[in-house]
């Protein structure tokens, strides 16, 4: 017998640290590569801005603050799993002296990038416990607003049997206010629909293109950009 448990409504519950999780770039900065760093138990985000004393004679005996030159930092607490791919770039990273792009996933398929350098990376390796690695990302400039995600980033249609092509966006509460090829912007409905997360470029529209190469830019209606890649193949 088959059950179908009810759905809480509700949206409003709390969110759990398991589900949060730190991917490091193994690819180019124009064509990143996430990789998951395998075995992670904790990511640990930690911002803050030097604190600047600007109080004076007549600031009635009382000290005014204001805020100075932001930071921020990852702290990551993972399990040494040796084949992990994500661990190995942290590895040649720290060795190199190199920085490295991190993106921190949330739970609803938004996330914020960053680059930074590893300021500690170490291992413990206890005789009755499990070997596990800590590590601190030093941010190198600022980390990015949180920007929802869109699946594929890439992605092939052939004019010699055109269809739709469907790209879903999360959170799929995210809005779209704009879509356009390069700086052309596409009519809704026409063109592309999207609803509740699900963007499709119409085959209609896609038939009037010729063979080559597209970038397709999204705006979200709170301003955040996202672009995909499109070939179009004869």
């Amino acid at each position: 017998m088959s059950i179908v448990l009810p759905v809480n409504p509700s949206i409003a519950s709390a969110c759990v640290g398991k589900d949060f999780l730190l991917y490091v770039n193994g690819g180019t900065a124009v064509t990143p590569e996430w990789m998951l760093i395998g075995g992670q138990r904790s990511a640990s985000l930690s911002r803050s801005a030097d604190e600047i004393d600007v109080s004076n004679k007549v600031s009635n005996g009382w000290k005014a603050v204001k805020a100075g030159l932001r930071k921020w930092s990852i702290d990551l607490g993972s399990l040494v799993i040796l084949s992990d791919t994500g661990l190995a770039i942290l590895e040649n990273a720290f060795m190199a002296g190199a920085e490295i792009n991190t993106k921190l996933l949330y739970p609803d398929g938004s996330y914020q990038t960053g680059w930074g350098s590893l300021t500690d990376f170490s291992m413990d390796t206890p005789y009755d416990g499990e070997a596990t690695i800590k590590g601190t990302i030093g941010g190198n400039g600022a980390l990015s607003d949180r920007t929802p995600s869109i699946d594929p980033l890439t992605a092939t249609v052939s004019l010699a049997a055109i269809v739709d092509k469907v790209f879903n966006i999360l959170p799929t509460t995210t809005t779209v206010s704009r879509v356009a090829n390069g700086s052309t912007a596409l009519t809704v409905t026409t063109d592309y629909t999207y609803l509740a997360g699900v963007l499709t470029l119409k085959s209609t529209y896609l038939d009037g293109l010729v063979a080559g190469s597209y970038t397709f830019n999204i705006t979200t209606g709170d301003g955040a950009a996202i672009a995909v890649a499109l070939t179009v193949t004869e």
